[in-house]
Parts: structure tokens; C-alpha cells; sequence
């Protein structure tokens, strides 16, 4: 009986281990390509971002070189969290940056500045409650990478590889989902509009 229980106590353990290590992977996979696509789609549009830094800066000289230091930043931590190297120091990295993006968007709310983020390349999202609906999940995406790190050694088995890359594919679409989400919605609603003022005029 008692060797039983240690038996079950050892599974359950192991399977938590396993799922831990799962999770731990996901999240750094969907971390590393979300600084992949950020980086790329600002160099695409370095112009746009580059005004977006000017815009928001007292000292616009040096707005080409601090927006060319945030892709920098962007692709050296992507590159790290995909290599798994100094796992510790890049994951508090990572949640440093992005939580200096969702401070920055809250400034900006609390401003009412408006001005286009530019965060993902060219687009009609602003710089403040638009993208604090994105930096701030992703800090804390971010947090939970950087905790699981410090608690449980990450380490994956080989079967698991497919399940965890599955897993960080489906991160993935869930927030592009939920980015174009509010888009989405206020296209709807244009539509209607419009829709409404065809039929008064008929």
C-alpha cells in the first residue's frame, strides 16, 4: 500500500513537472516570437515608428537612435529567449520592456496624447489604451515566464516538443484575435452606420 502511494505520489509529480516545463516552453516561444514580429514590423515601418518616438520625446535628435535601440533590444531578446540562453536575466528583461511599454501607453492615456503607436508596424492604433490592451498582457505574460523559471526547472522532454509548440501557435492566434478584436468591433459598427444612412436616403 505504501509503496503504491509513492508510486502515484511520483506520477502526479512527474506529470506536474511535465506540464510545468510544457507551459514554461510555450510561454517563451510565444514571448520570442512576439518580439520577432514586433522588431521585423518596425524595421518595415522605421519611418512611422520613428515619428511615433519623436512625438512622444522632448528631445527629437535622438529619436532615430532610441527607436533604432528598441528593435535592437526587441530582436537581441527574441533571439535569446529562442536560444534559451541566460533564461533568468532575459526573462526579467523581457518583463521589463514590456512593462515600460504599458507604463508609457498609460502616460500617454493619462495625456491624451494622440499619437499611432506604430508598435507593430504601420497602423490606426494609438499610442495609450490601444496599446496598453496589448503591453500589459504581455508584461504579464512575461511575469508568469519569469516566475515559472525561478520555481521549476524548464527543462522539455523531446515528446513534448509538438505539444508545446501547439500550445504557443494557439497563444498566438488567441492574441492576434484579441488585438484586431476592437477593430473589428468598430468596422461593425461603421458598417451599420452607413448601412442605417442608405436606407434614410432611399
Amino acid at each position: 500500500m505504501t509503496v503504491t502511494c509513492f508510486v502515484v505520489l511520483g506520477a502526479t509529480e512527474g506529470s506536474g513537472e511535465g506540464l510545468i516545463s510544457t507551459l514554461t516552453f510555450t510561454l517563451r516561444f510565444a514571448l520570442a516570437a512576439v518580439l520577432t514580429v514586433s522588431a521585423v514590423a518596425k524595421l518595415r515601418s522605421f519611418d512611422e515608428f520613428r515619428w511615433t518616438v519623436r512625438a512622444i520625446l522632448p528631445w527629437r535628435r535622438t529619436a532615430s537612435a532610441l527607436a533604432a535601440a528598441v528593435v535592437a533590444v526587441e530582436a537581441t531578446l527574441a533571439v535569446l529567449l529562442a536560444a534559451g540562453v541566460l533564461a533568468d536575466a532575459v526573462a526579467a528583461a523581457t518583463f521589463v520592456l514590456f512593462l515600460g511599454f504599458a507604463v508609457l501607453s498609460l502616460w500617454a492615456e493619462l495625456r491624451r496624447l494622440r499619437v499611432r503607436c506604430n508598435c507593430f508596424g504601420h497602423s490606426d492604433r494609438e499610442l495609450g489604451k490601444d496599446s496598453l490592451a496589448t503591453s500589459l498582457p504581455l508584461a504579464v505574460v512575461a511575469l508568469v515566464y519569469w516566475a515559472l523559471l525561478r520555481g521549476a526547472n524548464p527543462e522539455l522532454a523531446l515528446g513534448e516538443l509538438p505539444l508545446a509548440a501547439c500550445l504557443g501557435v494557439a497563444v498566438l492566434l488567441g492574441a492576434r484575435w484579441l488585438l484586431a478584436g476592437p477593430e473589428l468591433v468598430r468596422m461593425t459598427h461603421q458598417r451599420r452606420l452607413i448601412d442605417k444612412s442608405e436606407r434614410r436616403d432611399r
